[in-house]
Parts: C-alpha cells; structure tokens; sequence
C-alpha cells in the first residue's frame, strides 16, 4: 500500500483546522441552520467525521466542507 493509498484510510490530524471550526463555528451555524448539534458534536482529532456529517447533511463533499471552513472570513 502507498502513502496515498494510506491517507484516505487514515486522515490526518489537524489541530489547526480544528481550532479554525471553534472560531467559526456559531457562525456557520446561522448559514447552515439545519445542522443539528448532534451534526457538528465531535471529539478531538475527529474533525473528519464532523466534516463528513456536515457535508451530508448540506449535500456536499466533505472536501468541500473542509476548504469552506478553511477559508471562512468572521
């Protein structure tokens, strides 16, 4: 198996992006109101999963999802 092969099994930590969601994170909610609590409830070093609801529930990818909050301007 490869590194990339190994990177979609495993995602990657990242605490950065994490921290970001905090701060954004009330915010997001009043563009996406039909996020539940429970869509956007993870634990450290999960943020993939979190993604990965939010992006079911908006009908996107949890790439997209992601980049978005990557790039949120407050």
């Amino acid at each position: 198996m490869n590194n990339m092969d190994n990177d979609k099994l495993e995602p990657k930590y990242d605490s950065g992006l994490e921290d970001r969601w905090e701060t954004i994170r009330k915010e997001y909610r009043k563009e996406y109101p039909n996020i539940t609590d429970e869509d956007v409830d993870y634990r450290t070093g999960e943020f993939d999963m979190l993604a990965q609801n939010i992006a079911r529930r908006t009908n996107r990818s949890r790439e997209e999802v992601s980049e978005e909050i990557r790039s949120w301007q407050l």
